[in-house]
């Protein structure tokens, strides 16, 4: 595994609504995790494998105190300790135990930190403040499989020139192809511009009309990214609306499965349900329908290929897709 994910990083295990009352199971970094609730509502991660038949631990029972295993009944507790055979006069190996991995529960999600748990720095999660709290009028919760690699998703979000070609006719238009990108690196964020003045208003009131508008995309390490977007008359001020903002995170599930979680800020009034329902449906129409299959075809194409070995061409609008995989290397080295 090392090499080919940063492990010292937090990720999106799950949305927290995901994880109720049931044993729950999702494959991270090509590990199998099992994540439940404590009695008190705590969320916690373990290696979904029992160490004595490596049976998975998500096939067996919840209990008050822990999970117990339906295999041969081995007890786990809430630190992954063994703590309970029903047989062979209750004996077990002293340390018998599984891995128990860093979960923490932040903006509706729950973030996962896959290597050295004394490096998990609680300061590191993604800030992504602008997914409203107490309210379900909001575009969250969102969910996709991705056929592909991982880093394939990320370049995707990180060179958006592909909207004009891909989404043409529902997210783009051939006004705002001649777009260039400057990027920027903003503490260890790097943020992706793409500002284009004079052209075909694409979303919202200026949808049709002469406008300036701008799609700003801003990664923070491994894989979390915030969308800012929006169009304004031409010459005004380009304030950033705060409704248009939309978050992006992904996280591996194998080296060519990915899990890409997705949503927008701002919370809705009850008036408008049926907005904020439409809003959603299309988004997810777009990413099923455009995005996915194009990035499914890419990676079947590479056939499992190094990115690098295929000596890619590079375009101007590739280089916050660059640095971005040059970071991610890097990080992978440091591990």
């Amino acid at each position: 595994m090392t090499g080919r994910f940063p492990l010292n990083a937090w990720y999106v295990a799950a949305w927290a609504s995901e994880v109720g009352d049931a044993l729950f199971a999702r494959r991270l970094l090509d590990v199998p995790i099992l994540i439940y609730r404590l009695p008190d509502g705590e969320a916690v991660a373990f290696l979904d494998m029992c160490p004595h038949r490596f049976a998975p631990l998500s096939m067996g029972r919840k209990t008050e105190t822990g999970v117990e295993c339906r295999y041969h009944g081995l007890h786990f507790d809430r630190n992954g300790m063994c703590d309970g055979n029903p047989s062979g006069s209750g004996y077990f190996p002293q340390g018998t135990r599984v891995r128990r991995y860093p979960l923490i529960e932040r903006h509706r999600m729950l973030w996962i930190w896959m290597g050295d748990a004394e490096k998990a720095d609680s300061d590191l999660v993604p800030d992504y403040g602008l997914i409203p709290e107490g309210t379900d009028l909001a575009n969250i919760g969102n969910y996709l499989p991705v056929q592909a690699n991982w880093m394939l998703e990320i370049d995707n979000l990180m060179d958006l020139s592909h909207v004009n070609y891909l989404h043409l006719g529902t997210l783009g238009n051939e006004s705002r192809r001649a777009a260039e990108m400057t990027v920027t690196e903003v503490g260890s964020a790097i943020h992706a511009r793409l500002w284009m003045p004079g052209t075909i208003g694409g979303f919202g009131p200026m949808t049709g009309r002469l406008c300036d508008q701008w799609l700003n995309m801003i990664w923070m390490a491994p894989s979390s990214m915030i969308l800012e977007f929006g169009a304004v008359e031409q010459g005004a001020d380009p304030q950033q609306d705060p409704r248009n903002r939309a978050f992006h995170t992904v996280t591996p599930e194998t080296e060519t499965t990915t899990h890409y979680f997705f949503g927008s800020g701002g919370a809705y009034a009850e008036d408008e349900r049926e907005r904020l329902d439409h809003f959603c449906r299309s988004q997810i129409w777009v990413f099923e329908n455009e995005d996915n299959p194009m990035i499914k075809a890419v990676a079947e194409r590479m056939a499992g290929a190094d990115f690098w070995s295929m000596r890619p061409a590079v375009l101007p609008n590739d280089k916050a897709a660059i640095r971005v995989r040059r970071r991610i290397e890097r990080m992978c080295r440091e591990d």
